[in-house]
């Protein structure tokens, strides 16, 4: 028998079974992966999913009674005010903050 290039695919796929055991198989198969990537975190704008992704994070200043917002993480969350506060000082207050948070 010659095989023929244009046929060959036909006689390498498995044909699907027809016993109501295997489509009840398949069927199962397809609602647990459809849960199981339901469950997994979405992916972000670069492809990885982010941990933090519905955190909100804590920007109130880190001072002891200042109720400002911080400017954020680079400025070791201290508002405008108390960014001018020596090193020593700052360094007071987070660990102060961190010992309340803790």
């Amino acid at each position: 028998m010659q095989s023929n290039p244009n046929t060959e695919y036909l006689r390498q796929m498995p044909r699907r079974s027809s016993h109501p055991f295997d489509a009840l198989a398949e069927r199962f198969a397809q609602i647990f992966a459809e849960r199981v990537s339901a469950a997994l975190p979405k992916a972000g704008p670069n492809g990885a999913a982010s941990k933090l992704r519905g955190l909100k994070r804590d920007m109130s200043c880190r001072d002891p009674g200042c109720k400002n917002r911080s400017k954020g993480p680079q400025f070791r969350f201290f508002c405008e005010e108390h960014l001018k506060l020596p090193k020593k000082k700052q360094d007071e207050a987070l660990a102060k903050w961190a010992g309340m948070h803790a």
